[in-house]
């Protein structure tokens, strides 16, 4: 138990020590965007800190630095592709108007994003740090397999998803419209049903770890966090307001868990 306090604290101190750098590239660029963009990044970092600092060898820890950072990765690549020089989000052009420009607005950043941010990142991946630490004798058996196989159909969700809503939007003719064909046909929001799918396909990798299972307050935080906070919920109220169409959409596909839609 020492070991895994003593990771704790320094993947703690790894986490406000990335949001602060980026908190200081925002000042400079004058957009708080960058920590979308830097988001998956940075928490495949934090799980190589804690596959570094272990000195892990397992099959168990190599899966795990593995699946995450081919997650990372991926989403990092089409999040810079999709952000990148369309300026700042309208959320945080929103929190400008909270305060005065300059520090007060500085520090209201640092305190509403990107601490926050790096919070989430850290307990997100509480379950991963703890299994580094914990599991190098451990050989990963059904559940890993189980949850291997989970994070490999979130991944596809999510790629897939990410594809066919790209290229929908590079349709002029779509313009206006609702993408309900493909993926979206049978959920409002493939990409967030497969980011789950993919950390809680993680969790179960993990937990076969001594004391892994004491990490899901990550995956519950998280799924929260999308479905009623920052992910679906939001963007559901974001859609209803730009698009008339939007509510019959929603009416006949599931939010979140694939189905067949609902006839009219």
């Amino acid at each position: 138990m020492p070991e895994i306090v003593q990771l704790l604290l320094i993947t703690l101190g790894a986490s406000l020590a990335m949001v602060v750098a980026l908190w200081l590239v925002s000042i400079v660029l004058h957009d708080v965007s960058i920590i979308d963009m830097a988001f998956a990044a940075m928490i495949a970092l934090l799980i190589a800190v804690a596959f570094v600092f272990t000195q892990a060898q397992g099959a168990m820890a190599l899966l795990l630095l593995a699946l995450g950072t081919i997650w990372a990765v991926r989403l990092t690549v089409y999040l810079v592709w999709r952000n990148w020089g369309a300026g700042e989000d309208p959320r945080y052009t929103r929190l400008r108007g909270w305060v005065d420009p300059g520090w007060p607005f500085h520090w209201l950043s640092l305190r509403k994003v990107f601490l926050l941010q790096g919070a989430v990142i850290w307990v997100l991946t509480l379950p991963q740090q703890i299994a580094m630490a914990t599991g190098d004798s451990v050989s990963p058996g059904l559940v890993a397999g189980l949850g291997s196989v989970l994070w490999l159909t979130g991944f596809v969700f999510e790629s897939v998803g990410d594809y066919q809503l790209a290229r929908f939007k590079a349709d002029a003719g779509n313009r206006g419209r609702i993408l309900d064909s493909g993926l979206w046909r049978y959920t409002r929001h493939p990409n967030y049903f497969g980011e789950l799918l993919q950390w809680w396909g993680l969790f179960l990798i993990a937990v076969q770890a001594p004391w892994a299972w004491l990490g899901v307050i990550g995956p519950l935080l998280y799924s929260w966090l999308v479905i009623r906070v920052t992910g679906q919920a939001t963007l559901d109220k974001k859609m209803s307001r730009e698009k008339p169409d939007y509510a019959d959409y929603m009416r006949r596909t599931s939010g979140l868990i694939p189905r067949p839609p609902l006839k009219h």
